[in-house]
């Protein structure tokens, strides 16, 4: 798994421990013929994540025969040796241990400790409004009201965004398809917001990805705002988040993960004061 552009390994799989050994009585090894030669080894199967047992799994029975070593799992078992298994089973049953399933008695615990801190968290919030206020940056509303603007279709009247989409269509040449790109500019004073959607771009290596900014950038250098637009806002979509920032400060290109309060500048500062009623008064030049 990768998150924010590092590495995060994750170890889990299946393990098994003996618990029990015992005599098969009444059996015959069918390679060397010794009689009531047999011990079964007892194993049990469990799931561990980071080597912590957490679901206890399935038992599984190996004989050895204590003569020539010859060694039979279950499946291999002659009709007697099953019998034998039987029997034992019911005489001298095998008990799982307790501490295979630990981990998920622990996540279990760890979910009601959450859940509780969580319900605790809501009760406060609606006993004391006032004192859990939630402060919203009014200037991420007017971000994401505009990343929602997105559109594939170009409106002939916007002749920034159009000439951006003829521009790209022109510069990038296979990897993506340009028709399915959506784009967002808005102006505010000597400030240009351009937010481009690429629905396929993994099919772009993220180290690749930045490549999509400097297309955006030149192309931007042919439009008729050369001379009166001296700060550029860059954002680009992926499917599901925010790919590649840039601005006239700050930029987040990694390619995988974005982050787009980097955006913010472009709306103004941020507000002293923020409350629900500022979010209408806060306005694009």
């Amino acid at each position: 798994m990768i998150f924010n552009n590092q590495p995060m390994l994750f170890f889990f799989g299946t393990r098994a421990t003996k618990v029990k050994e015992r005599k098969l009585k009444r059996t015959t090894c069918p390679y060397c013929q010794t009689k009531d030669s047999f011990v079964v080894s007892t194993f049990s199967k469990y799931f561990h994540f980071f080597w912590i047992p957490v679901i206890p799994l399935f038992k599984t029975h190996i004989a050895t025969c204590s003569h020539c070593k010859k060694s039979y799992d279950k499946a291999h078992f002659t009709h007697e040796m099953l019998q034998a298994l039987d029997n034992e089973n019911r005489v001298n049953p095998v008990k799982r241990p307790l501490w295979q399933g630990c981990g998920c008695l622990v996540l279990v615990s760890l979910f009601i400790v959450v859940m509780s801190f969580s319900f605790y968290g809501v009760y406060m919030r609606s006993k004391y409004p006032d004192k859990y206020k939630i402060e919203v940056d009014p200037r991420l509303t007017l971000l994401n009201t505009d990343i929602d603007g997105l559109s594939r279709m170009v409106q002939a009247k916007d002749t920034v965004t159009l000439a951006l989409k003829q521009c790209i269509d022109d510069d990038i040449v296979g990897g993506i398809s340009t028709k399915d790109i959506a784009y967002f500019t808005k102006r505010s004073g000597t400030k240009l917001l351009v937010l481009l959607a690429v629905r396929d771009i993994k099919k772009i290596e993220p180290k690749n990805r930045r490549a999509l900014i400097e297309v955006v950038e030149d192309c931007m250098r042919f439009t008729n705002l050369k001379d009166s637009v001296t700060q550029y806002y860059i954002g680009v979509e992926g499917k599901w988040n925010t790919v590649l920032v840039k601005t006239p400060t700050e930029s987040d290109l990694g390619g995988r993960f974005a982050d787009k309060q980097l955006l913010l500048p472009f709306y103004g500062d941020k507000p002293n004061t923020i409350e629900e009623k500022d979010v209408d008064s806060i306005l694009v030049e």
